[in-house]
Order: structure tokens, then sequence, then C-alpha cells
């Protein structure tokens, strides 16, 4: 079994990613796996994986690169007794830093089949100025040791901006294979990126030792997760879920969805006005399932919607994980946009 981490900053499109490398992967053969970690009690893109037709797990409640690395080794050991996929996809929470990962999963003891691929870092090119005026040694220490670094959301950008982007990430880290490309797309781009992906996964990693002089080891306030608050980013997160107590069709749960995100991300505006990170929420009904998300102060609401064979009413989670808003706020906001919006909508919950 090959594992492969793909790492990113909140809203970097790691889950979009996630599910378009493993059904790629899928098509050419390989069994998958996806192991995800969430920050929140309760997660979304486990649930959105799920229904893409991959196997996941969900490890919520803390980062696997601190507070959780002996859950991740126990994790491990059940993907791998319950599924044996050839490939297993880490997708860490977006504060997590994956060499430390790749480092405790280099030190457990699962033998000779259990071997480390690459590490992805996935960066948003769309807001690539707000998160390095913000984060700049948490972003640039999750693209220094990656393997692969992806300028994700191309779409979004113009080719003089890519092409500045590229030069600074290739200066943070000279090694990694750069690419840019829209994970929205199966284009040229995307196919490169996969043939790079496999030949990654083909090769032998040897454990890595950490750098004279470097520290391997974050210092003691760059790891702890205290209540949520990860000091690196100055991140906080608070995830719900609420369970719908009737049948919905789909065009009454699309626009709930869409006002409670916009509602949501209107009252996080009042207490940051340029805040960094991810607001998402994850619905399903009988007949369909949605993702809708924001990632950042920039951006409207975006829908996926996906076919699902779900039997029951439905239920709904929504997450908020965003800079320089306290949790205790971040829960009331929540409860606020569900509450009002259910209301309005006439959804039972």
């Amino acid at each position: 079994m090959k594992i492969m981490i793909i790492s990113g900053f909140l809203g970097s499109g790691k889950t979009t990613s996630v599910v378009k490398i493993g059904k790629c992967l899928k098509d050419r053969g390989y069994t998958i796996a996806v192991l995800v970690n969430d920050v929140a009690d309760v997660g979304v893109d486990g649930q959105v994986i799920n229904e893409n037709g991959l196997e996941s797990k969900e490890m919520p409640r803390g980062c696997i690169c601190c507070t959780l690395k002996y859950a991740l080794e126990g994790n491990i050991a059940l993907i791998q007794a319950e599924y044996d996929p050839d490939i297993l996809i880490i997708e860490p929470t977006g504060v997590a830093f994956p060499d430390r990962i790749r480092e405790q999963i280099e030190k457990m003891d699962f033998g000779p089949e259990v071997t480390m691929g690459p590490i992805i870092s996935l960066i948003d090119g769309s807001k690539f100025r707000q998160i390095m005026e913000h984060s700049e040694y948490a972003a640039t220490k999750q693209m220094g040791t990656a393997d692969l670094i992806v300028i994700n959301k191309r779409d979004l950008m113009k080719e003089a901006e890519i092409s500045i982007i590229t030069d600074m990430v290739q200066k943070i880290n000279s090694d990694a294979d750069v690419f840019s490309l829209s994970f929205k797309e199966r284009d040229l781009a995307f196919m490169e990126f996969m043939s790079a992906v496999e030949s990654r996964l083909g090769m032998e990693v040897q454990g890595r030792t950490a750098v004279k002089g470097e520290d391997s080891d974050c210092p003691d306030n760059m790891c702890a997760a205290n209540d949520d608050h990860f000091d690196h980013f100055n991140v906080s997160s608070y995830a719900d879920t609420y369970h719908i107590e009737s049948p919905i069709d789909t065009e009454t749960a699309v626009s709930a969805a869409t006002c409670i995100m916009k509602d949501l991300k209107n009252m996080v505006l009042a207490l940051n006005p340029k805040f960094l990170g991810h607001l998402k929420m994850f619905l399903h009904t009988e007949s369909v399932a949605l993702r809708i998300s924001v990632t950042s102060y920039l951006d409207n609401p975006e829908v996926e919607v996906i076919d699902t064979d779900i039997s029951d009413h439905g239920e709904f989670t929504v997450f908020a994980a965003v800079t320089d808003v306290h949790r205790d706020d971040l829960a009331q906001i929540i409860k606020r946009s569900v509450m009002g919006n259910s209301c309005q909508f006439g959804i039972s919950i």
C-alpha cells in the first residue's frame, strides 16, 4: 500500500482534488481508500468523498500532525485490514504540516508492504497574495516539503498571474514539480499532473531524516490544538449536524443551502472583513446530495449537486474554519444562519 498525502490551506480545493485524483487512479485499475482529517467534531469532506464512490474514513476533532498521531496509526492499520488498497490518500486538515505526518508514518511499524508515496501541496492561486500576507510562514512550510505542488483554480487567474506565482513557488521549493490547473477540469494539464503522480507512486521513497540545523518538529505553540484554535494560521473552527424531519425537494434544498451559506458568510464578514478559510455545507435528501462552499471573503457560494441513493429524509452538516474569528462566535453564527433559514423555507430540523 502506497500512502499519498494531499495538503493545502483551507479552501485550496483538497476535497475536489482527492475525488478527481482518486477517481482517475481508480479508472486506471488501482484500488483507492481515503483517510480524511478535519479540525471539528463532525466532518463534511468524508461524506462528499463517499458520495463520489470512494471508500473513506474520517478522523474529526483535531489535527493528525499533532494531537491525533496515535489515532492516525490505528486508522491506517484499520484501512489496511478492511480494504487493503493499492493507494491510501490522506487528506489532512488545512492547518496541518504534511512533513510531520510523513515522519510519523515512517516511524510506524507497518512492514515493507506499506511505503510512502508523494506529498502533494495545493495552493489556491486566486488567493495566493492574501494567503501569503496572512500566513506566509505556515503556507511556505506546507509547500516547502512537497514533492508535487499544484497552483489550483487556474480558471480564476490570468496567465501573467500564473507565471508570477509559479516563479515564486519554485523559489520556495526548487525540488518540487510545479503544476497549474483547475481540478474542475479533466484537461491536458490535469492528465500531465496525473502522469507525474503515477510516476511518483511508482518510486520507492526512502525515509527522510531531518536536515541538520532544521527542526523537523514544530514549536509547541505551532502544533497545539487548543479549543480548535491553530496558532500558526490563527484559525478557529466549528461544525454541527442537523437532521431533516420531513422530505424536501431538490429546489428547496439548493435554495435553503445557498441562503444559509450567504448568511453565514455575511456574519463572518461582520467579524473579519477579509477572512480566509472555508465555510462549507453538505446536505443530502432522499434523491440528491449537494455540497456548497465559500473559501474566503472574495467568494460567492458554489453549489455542487451529487446523485444519491440515501433512503432517509436527510441531514446537513455545516462547517466553518476561518481566520481571526473566535470559535464561540462561529458556533453562534452557524446556529443563527441554520435556524433562520430553515424556518423561512419550512424545513423541520
